[in-house]
Order: structure tokens, then C-alpha cells, then sequence
């Protein structure tokens, strides 16, 4: 396959092309930035520890002040921003890890420092002027503000393209008007990045475009904080409507260009998805913990219910999962920091964000649900931590970005560039003169498969020979069911709900069992350099299990899994219910009677 196709090996996955150089080996992070991390880290937990009571943040609905200010004198506001402005400079990969173990104490807590950096501080730096970054991003990396991303709106939620809020021109700047609802930190920020409306004028034609703004609380006029909502998870993060009524905003606080706005927002959007992710599994990782506890130390039937196979099943589900959504983001943060050093390999993670963010979000709520069950009666209590954590589940589910409308961006997203390779052929053949060139690069490819077999793994280590191989065949299998797809649907693709999730879905696993093939292999081959300077290590010489043998059994039960996934999904897209399913979503629609209500208003006839 050719490299100049794409920068994104989640989207090369849907060409069956698999570009292992931009996987193996697994990102690490330099030396000097673990032990600053490790540092960072250790402060943070002892904080937390001390500081953080989940269950009062919950039933007081709010982040108490003192928490707050120790986030700040943390440092962790700054977290990601630059040092020339005042943050720390920390890669994305150290950020998420911070956020991952803040996700393990309070769900509401990591989302305050998550929305702040990914999607106030991340919209100025990527987006804003010189003069914007100077002075705003100090604000926000010191604490001194917090920022806070309004988007949605009333009638437009995940449909960002949608919003009403307008921005008219006048003397010296724009004045808005409108409303946004579901404000992350909406009451305590003091930096909105809002978006709504302009006219500009292209192609001889006046168009609403979508522009982003920087507004500031302290100084500007007409601002409405709502009251915010009692939700059913995340009690402690204020979601308030905010109310823009004549706003004026000056003309050198326009957050990239009039007009620009939707890329604006879009591009911030996936950092914000991958911290996300990280909050997520910190809190999986502490229903593992709760999990274990409740495996190893209720009893039931006279033993403890961790011997029982469905309860081990239960477990190791949850370590699975989460060691392949965990992979999975690491290995997304260590190519974007790859992307931010070096630019000039234009590497895109935009579905590789959204792949972490569903993973990530629907691991969380599976362990949610199987630690309530293990905990049986006690989970339904509100003293003990798991209908709280079920709860916070749920919100993942739907903040940042509803997994419905993600699963439709990724197939989508993906399925562009073989759409226009389809297209570019079917067009040249009508015209095969013109189009020799691109006739013959199309043919070439299919030779070269032919003679060379598929794309293959080559990298990985010599254990995870089966895991490659299933990776192959599935990468293959999705290839050739996207092409017929496409080929199929053209231009109906976007109304194609059921055949955009099931691609989704094959996609998310493919990258996942890669990004646990990668991470196991590295610690695989570590392992073998200790055993080959013959240190072994203490755990080992106890008779203990070594790391790498454990990641090992995880990596192979999550391929293992995945790709039993990935050929039933595939072949759903031959046989299925799909028009079945829409015919009863119309009988719902459209009110006829349900069949019992219709049998008891015949018996009464």
C-alpha cells in the first residue's frame, strides 16, 4: 500500500493497510519526563487521597473550593500549556495519565482539569494569535481562571453545524445573542470559548459559517449563568445553560478565523475525547480494584465468591478490556506528541481519538455494571461508592460527544478515502485515455497483493505470531467488506446507520488488538533484554509472575475476543435484520397498538 495515502493507521486500517511503522514500537515516554511525571504523580495521589471525598462532591452537587485551590497549587490547570505562558509543558501522554489517576478518585473532579485543559486551554493555544495566547493562556495555566467550551445548544447537541446563537458585526467587534446549555464548568470559568453564527460572504453569496470567540466573565456585559441541573452522574461538574444576551465581543478576540469556527471546534474536540478516555479508565481502574475486593472477600454458599468461574469470568472481562482501552489511548497520545515534534509528518489522530473515547467510556460502564452485580444487594446503597460510579458511567456515554454520532464519524471518516478512490476509478473508466495512469496504479496494486500476499505485521514478537496473523486476516476481511460497501451504498452512505456501526465497531477492534499487540511486544522484548543481562528481576527469582507474561494473557484473550467480534460482525453485513428492526420502529412511530393493548381492547369488545 502506498504511504503517501494516508497519516492515520486507524484510517489506513479500512484500505486493509496496516502501517505497523507508526505503532511499533509502542510509545514511551523520554526518561527525563517519566521521572518528572513519577514526581508529579506521587503529588498528586497524596492530595487526593487526603482531599478528595467522592461522596460528598456527589451529594453536595459541587467541587468543594479547597479542591480546587490544590488542583491549582498542583499545577495541574497548566498541565499541557507551554512553559512561555506558565504551564508545565507536558506531553499529552503525561497529561492523560494525570487525568487518569484523578479519574480513579472522583469522576467530576478529572473532568473540571479535563475540560479546562482540552478544551479551553488546547482551542487558544492551537487556535488563538500570538497577542490571544499571551494573554490568556497565563490565566488559565496558573488557575487564576478557569475555562469552559460552549457549544451546544437547545436544538443542537452533538449537531454542532446546527447551532442558532448569532454573532452580529457591528463597530469595533460583534455582539452575540443566545443560548448554550450543558456548560462543563459553566458557573466556576471564567474564559468561554463560544461559537455561534456569522454571515460571510464567499462565491458571491452571503452564508452562515460558524465562528469561535473568547469570552471573559470578569469584563463582559449581558452574560447568564443558569442554574445548573441536578444530573444523574457527574453531580460535582457544574453543566449550567448560559444565557448571551447582546455580548459584545471585540474584534481581536475572534479564536481563529470568521468563519473558521466548526474546524475550531471539531479540532478541539479530540483532545478533549482522549482525556476523557483517560478519566475513564482511572475509574475502571478502581471498579477492578472494588471488583477483586468483593471477589476475594464475600462469601457466598459457604466460599468465596472469587472461586466461582462467572465471578472470574466477571473479572478478567474488566482486566481485558481495560488493558486494551488503555493501549488503545496511550498508543493515540504517543502519536500525537509523535505529530507535535515533528510536524512534518502531518500524522492525523482524529478517528484514533474517537476510537479511545467509545472504548474507553463503554469499558467504564461495563465495569460499572458487573461491580454492582458482584457487590448484589450492597451496590444499590448510596453509602457504598458503586451505584455513584455506575452512575458516572453513564455520562461518559454521552459527554464528550454522544457514541451513536462518534460510531458514524469513524465509519464515515474512515470510509472517505476509499469512497474516493472508488469514485476517481469508476470516473477514469469512462474516460480511459485520460485516466491511464490512475487505470494502471489501480491495477499494479491488485498485481502486487496477488504476488505478495496482503499487508503484514513483521514487528511484533515472536509470541504474538497467532495475535498478528488474526490481525491480518480481519484487516483483510474489513478491507474487502468496506470496498463492497462502498461500492454498494455510494452515495447513501450517510443514511446507512446500521452498516456505519457495524463498520465502527470492526474498526475499534482492529485498532485495539494493534495497540495490544504493540504495548505487549514492547514489554516483551524489555523482558528479554533483562533475561538476556541476566537480570531477571526480583518478582521473578520469587517464583512471582513477570509483567510482561501477564500483559501477554491479556493481549491474547482481548484478540482473542475481538476477532470472534469482528467475523460476526462482518458477516451481518450479508445477513441481517436491519429492515426487520426499522419496520417495528415504525409500528412504534406511528402509534399503532402495542399487541397486548390490542388484545385486551378485543376482549373488551
Amino acid at each position: 500500500m502506498s504511504a503517501e495515502r494516508t497519516q492515520s493507521f486507524g484510517k489506513s486500517l479500512f484500505l486493509g493497510d496496516l502501517r505497523e511503522e507508526l505503532v511499533f514500537p509502542f510509545p514511551q515516554l523520554p526518561p527525563a519526563e517519566q521521572r518528572r511525571l513519577a514526581k508529579l504523580l506521587d503529588e498528586v495521589r497524596r492530595f487526593a487521597r487526603q482531599s478528595i471525598d467522592a461522596r460528598r462532591i456527589d451529594t453536595e452537587a459541587q467541587i468543594p473550593a479547597e479542591v480546587v485551590a490544590g488542583l491549582k497549587q498542583l499545577g495541574l490547570f497548566g498541565m499541557i500549556a507551554p512553559s512561555d505562558v506558565g504551564g508545565s509543558g507536558l506531553s499529552l501522554s503525561a497529561t492523560c495519565r494525570v487525568l487518569d489517576l484523578l479519574g480513579s478518585f472522583d469522576s467530576s473532579v478529572a473532568m473540571l482539569v479535563a475540560v479546562h485543559l482540552g478544551f479551553a486551554v488546547q482551542a487558544i493555544q492551537r487556535f488563538g494569535t500570538k497577542s490571544q495566547r499571551q494573554r490568556f493562556l497565563p490565566r488559565l495555566s496558573s488557575g487564576e481562571s478557569l475555562g469552559a467550551f460552549a457549544l451546544s445548544e437547545p436544538l443542537a447537541g452533538s449537531d454542532a453545524a446546527g447551532i442558532r446563537a448569532r454573532a452580529v458585526p457591528c463597530e469595533g467587534g460583534f455582539r452575540l445573542h443566545g443560548t448554550k446549555v450543558w456548560v462543563q464548568n459553566g458557573e466556576q470559568a471564567d474564559l468561554l470559548i463560544v461559537f455561534a453564527q456569522t454571515t460571510v460572504h464567499r462565491d458571491g453569496a452571503d452564508l452562515d459559517r460558524i465562528t469561535g470567540f473568547i469570552i471573559d466573565k470578569r469584563t463582559d456585559a449581558g452574560i447568564i449563568v443558569g442554574k445548573s441541573e441536578r444530573k444523574l452522574g457527574h453531580r460535582g461538574s457544574s453543566t449550567p445553560a448560559i444565557y448571551l444576551e447582546d455580548v459584545f465581543v471585540p474584534s481581536d478576540r475572534v479564536l481563529g478565523s470568521i468563519g473558521g469556527g466548526f474546524k475550531v471546534a471539531m479540532e478541539t474536540r479530540q483532545q478533549g475525547r482522549l482525556l476523557a478516555a483517560a478519566a475513564c479508565i482511572g475509574t475502571t481502574c478502581e471498579l477492578l480494584r472494588l471488583q477483586v475486593q468483593q471477589a476475594t472477600s464475600r462469601r457466598q454458599f459457604g466460599r468465596v465468591i472469587g472461586t466461582l468461574g462467572m465471578v472470574k469470568d466477571q473479572v478478567a472481562r474488566t482486566a481485558v478490556d481495560l488493558y486494551a482501552s488503555e493501549s488503545a489511548l496511550y498508543l493515540t497520545t504517543g502519536l500525537h506528541d509523535l505529530a507535535q515534534r515533528r510536524s512534518e509528518l502531518q500524522l492525523d489522530t482524529s478517528i484514533e481519538a474517537a476510537f479511545c473515547k467509545v472504548l474507553a467510556a463503554e469499558t467504564l460502564h461495563a465495569a460499572a455494571v458487573s461491580s454492582m452485580r458482584l457487590a448484589g444487594a450492597t451496590g444499590l446503597l448510596d453509602s457504598y461508592p458503586y451505584e455513584r460510579l455506575l452512575r458516572d458511567s453513564q455520562t461518559y456515554l454521552v459527554f464528550p460527544g454522544t457514541h451513536e454520532v462518534l460510531r458514524a464519524y469513524i465509519a464515515l471518516s474512515g470510509m472517505r478515502e476509499p469512497g474516493e478512490q472508488v469514485g476517481r476509478l469508476s470516473d477514469v473508466l469512462k474516460r480511459p485515455l485520460r485516466g491511464y495512469g490512475m487505470v494502471v496504479d489501480s491495477l499494479i496494486e491488485k498485481v502486487r497483493t496477488a504476488a505478495y500476499g496482503r499487508a503484514m505485521l513483521t514487528r511484533h514478537h515472536p509470541q504474538l505470531k497467532r495475535e498478528a496473523v488474526l490481525i491480518e486476516d480481519a484487516t483483510e476481511a474489513f478491507a474487502k467488506e468496506v470496498d463492497r460497501v462502498v461500492r454498494r451504498h455510494g452515495q447513501m452512505l450517510p443514511e446507512m446507520q446500521y452498516v456505519q456501526r457495524r463498520v465502527a465497531d470492526v474498526a475499534m477492534d482492529l485498532y485495539a488488538m494493534c495497540a495490544c499487540v504493540a504495548r505487549t511486544s514492547l514489554s516483551l522484548a524489555e523482558r528479554d533484554a533483562r533475561h538476556a543481562k541476566g537480570r531477571a528481576g526480583h518478582s521473578e527469582a520469587a517464583g512471582q509472575i513477570d509483567t510482561a507474561d501477564r500483559q501477554l494473557r491479556l493481549c491474547a484473550a482481548f484478540c482473542g475476543k475481538a476477532a470472534r467480534r469482528i467475523e460476526q460482525t462482518l458477516a451481518r453485513f450479508g445477513q441481517n435484520d436491519d429492515e426487520l428492526m426499522k419496520t417495528i420502529a415504525d409500528d412504534c412511530y406511528l402509534d399503532r397498538p402495542y399487541p397486548l393493548d390490542a388484545l385486551l381492547v378485543k376482549d373488551s369488545e
